[in-house]
């Protein structure tokens, strides 16, 4: 992709971009110490720093919340991962039988890596170490995260009738669980800020993975888009070794109903400033204009978007 021949009429834009032009958006946001949360509240700052727009951020429990007020119109922006952005598109558990049409994809921001987090003194080593071990589940404000746990199991060789369920309102509840020896693993981005807040109160280390086909493949069955990949040693709180973890990319979404002109500057904004994007979560540390376009077959690009990337193909 050519983007770079873009990104000098893209800055040029954004210079004449006055105050007279804002645009007022709504950004939804996962619960206040989430690793989401902090992400979306750096895109916030960018896109009213950089664009001059008027934003909210508006903290939720997750994409169970954000996604359908997005199709609904209520919200426009949000930072979700790509198998919720599926799920919700296609009316898939666990949106089944809401498929939400309004929902359109603007770019891809960069793999995150989730996963099980124990007590550093705990003697798991391997997810497959948490059979009969107490789990956080449910997350009844984010219901797609049980769906994550499942597939995390799953490629442990685990379901969750093989655990003992901690049933939680949200994941932040459950690393609070975690950290009083309610639960003895806890589902979490191993980015998040409870990560770190359980590192100063406990110690903490992560159940790996073994990266096979088949193991990926369980995955994949539960939860589509997900991968299995390799974390390197210091990338979060608890990484002492390199680690093969569960992954998905986070995706930048609106709704449909957003203004093609400031959907194409937002997208020429985030191709114009990867340092800037890169610095918004440990998450989006990956992040590269060249793997920005997405590629997902069965979910809509918005034409603002779409304009941008045919733009950049000249």
């Amino acid at each position: 992709m050519k983007i770079k021949h873009l990104i000098a009429a893209g800055v040029a834009s954004l210079v004449m971009t006055t105050a007279a032009s804002a645009q007022s958006l709504g950004v939804g946001a996962g619960r206040q110490g989430s690793q989401n949360y902090a992400a979306s509240a750096a895109l916030g700052k960018f896109l009213s720093e950089d664009l001059g727009l008027d934003v909210r951020v508006q903290s939720y429990g997750g994409s169970g919340q954000t996604l359908p007020l997005i199709d609904s119109g209520r919200l426009d922006l949000a930072i979700v991962p790509g198998p919720d952005m599926m799920s919700a598109a296609l009316g898939q558990v666990p949106f089944e039988g809401r498929a939400m049409e309004n929902l359109r994809v603007l770019a891809n921001l960069g793999p995150s890596f989730y996963g099980f987090m124990v007590a550093k003194d705990s003697d798991m080593t391997m997810v497959s170490d948490a059979r009969g071990r107490t789990v956080t589940y449910g997350f009844a404000a984010q219901p797609s995260l049980a769906l994550q746990a499942d597939a995390i199991l799953a490629a442990g060789g685990l379901t969750i009738d093989d655990v003992k369920q901690d049933n939680v309102p949200s994941v932040p509840n459950g690393v609070d669980d975690l950290i009083s020896g309610t639960a003895d693993v806890a589902y979490f981005a191993i980015q998040g800020g409870k990560a770190r807040e359980a590192d100063a109160a406990i110690g903490i280390k992560w159940l790996k993975l073994e990266d096979t086909p088949e193991n990926e493949a369980a995955m994949q069955k539960v939860v589509p888009l997900t991968y299995i990949d390799t974390v390197e040693p210091g990338a979060a709180p608890g990484i002492d070794e390199p680690m093969s973890m569960m992954a998905y990319d986070y995706m930048l979404v609106a709704g449909a109903h957003v203004d093609d002109a400031v959907i194409q500057r937002i997208v020429e904004a985030v191709a114009a400033n990867p340092d800037k994007v890169q610095a918004m979560s440990n998450a989006f540390a990956a992040f590269s204009t060249e793997k920005m376009q997405p590629k997902v077959e069965d979910l809509v690009v918005h034409p603002g978007a779409a304009a941008f990337y045919e733009q950049s193909q000249d």
